[in-house]
């Protein structure tokens, strides 16, 4: 394993997988908060009952935060709130028509996140000669999320401080 990279030692793989975690990152990120605003005025005219209160004897509450909907056990009620959902995502066109009805795009969004971090890593895995880069993603979980976070963090600080990178959110500007 390489322990002391220099600036030729940057392969392009590396480069050009931080560009596509970028991109990727700030659409995840538009994406929640455009899906999470609508999911809010939702449950702002229709609030869902947080039923599993009810069952440890505590009194009813309402969701009022779309990442909390699944305390909500009344099936009629999710049902109404997801068509709802559905119908003001496509109406907004933050949801295709040809994205299935159980998809949420936000999530599809931070998925694509994900997988250019899975990239990300294993590219970088390689440029630092670590042997088995298809599972080195795996070996820093084992170390938990903050060290995965901080390997991502370092490598994309690496590339983005390089002389010349052109960062591609700075391209819409």
């Amino acid at each position: 394993m390489k322990t002391n990279l220099k600036l030729e030692d940057v392969t392009q793989a590396v480069k050009s997988s931080v560009n596509a975690y970028l991109m990727a990152r700030a659409y995840a990120e538009t994406m929640r908060a455009a899906v999470d605003k609508i999911d809010r005025e939702i449950l702002e005219e229709c609030p869902l009952t947080n039923d599993l209160e009810i069952r440890h004897d505590r009194p009813a509450g309402s969701v009022t935060d779309p990442k909390y909907t699944y305390l909500c056990e009344n099936e009629d009620l999710m049902d109404d709130y997801y068509q709802e959902s559905d119908k003001r995502l496509r109406a907004a066109n933050l949801k295709p028509s040809s994205m299935p009805f159980d998809h949420c795009p936000a999530l599809v969004a931070e998925h694509l996140q994900i997988q250019t971090q899975w990239l990300l890593i294993e590219s970088a895995a390689e440029m630092m000669g670590i042997e088995n880069p298809e599972n080195f993603n795996n070996d820093l979980l084992c170390n938990g999320l903050d060290t995965h976070k901080k390997f991502i963090d370092l490598v994309v600080g690496l590339v983005v401080n390089l002389p010349n990178f052109k960062n591609p959110l700075t391209l819409y500007r």
